[in-house]
């Protein structure tokens, strides 16, 4: 699936942007599914000025566990994960782990392609010294089982 949307941030610097994200899933069970997949942005930094140095980047690829619902054609899921964020600024790269928690849902318009939305909290270290959420819509495409 591919997804753009709302990010609100508090990362060395608050405020928002928007980000990008790709994702594949791989169901385990009827109802259990492996999520991987990155979050890429483009945040602005305390101490840095966006207009003359430009935003950071953070890139936060992660894996989720999620339990997945089907109710005709709407299947809402939760899920929660862990991954990495890197936030590279012009001072310096921080890598971080993260944890995450999502809620959403995807309306099948056929049996291949969908509408999805979601929800994401991302907790960075393993403290929340950094938080990320995302509010997203996209499209997800569904491949031939192989």
């Amino acid at each position: 699936s591919v997804s753009a949307g709302y990010m609100d941030f508090d990362l060395s610097g608050t405020g928002q942007t928007t980000g990008v994200a790709m994702r594949a899933t791989r169901s385990l069970t009827p109802n259990i599914v492996l999520e991987v997949g990155s979050t890429f942005a483009r945040p602005c930094q305390q101490f840095q000025d966006c207009k003359g140095v430009g935003p950071a980047t953070l890139f936060a690829p992660e894996a989720q566990l999620q339990y997945h619902w089907t109710l005709g054609r709407v299947e809402p899921h939760v899920g929660g994960g862990i991954g990495a964020s890197a936030l590279r600024s012009s001072f310096h790269t921080d890598w971080e782990p993260t944890v995450s928690f999502g809620a959403g849902t995807g309306v099948r318009l056929n049996d291949q392609l969908a509408l999805t939305g979601e929800f994401r909290l991302r907790g960075h270290h393993w403290r929340f010294v950094g938080t990320t959420t995302e509010v997203s819509a996209g499209l997800a495409w569904r491949l031939p089982t192989f």
